[in-house]
């Protein structure tokens, strides 16, 4: 059986300090922020994405922004991402060495 929880946020792309931003005002440029929670074979994995949209001369330093405010907060559930806990998507997807399959 597998579990999944998606979590949401919105952010303005904006001069002055990053904010989370209501849903319904979609359609603005902004950043989002997906964290989802993935439960599979008893064990927890994250999901961590960010999306930016708007003028492309203000992507990356919003982007940064966003990931700041993000990370100087405490992520639900206890979760604190590191080097050593992450993987790209395709590595997760990957059998590791030594892996039992369930093909």
């Amino acid at each position: 059986m597998v579990r999944k929880r998606r979590r949401i946020s919105r952010f303005p792309l904006a001069s002055g300090p990053v904010a989370a931003r209501r849903p319904e005002l979609a359609g603005q440029p902004r950043c989002a922020v997906e964290l989802t929670e993935i439960r599979t074979r008893g064990q927890d994995w994250w999901t961590l994405g960010f999306e930016t949209t708007g003028p492309a001369d203000l992507l990356r330093s919003e982007l940064q922004a966003t990931a700041a405010l993000v990370f100087a907060r405490a992520l639900p559930g206890g979760v604190e991402p590191g080097p050593d806990q992450s993987r790209s998507y395709a590595e997760w997807l990957s059998p590791r060495p030594g892996a039992e399959s369930h093909a």
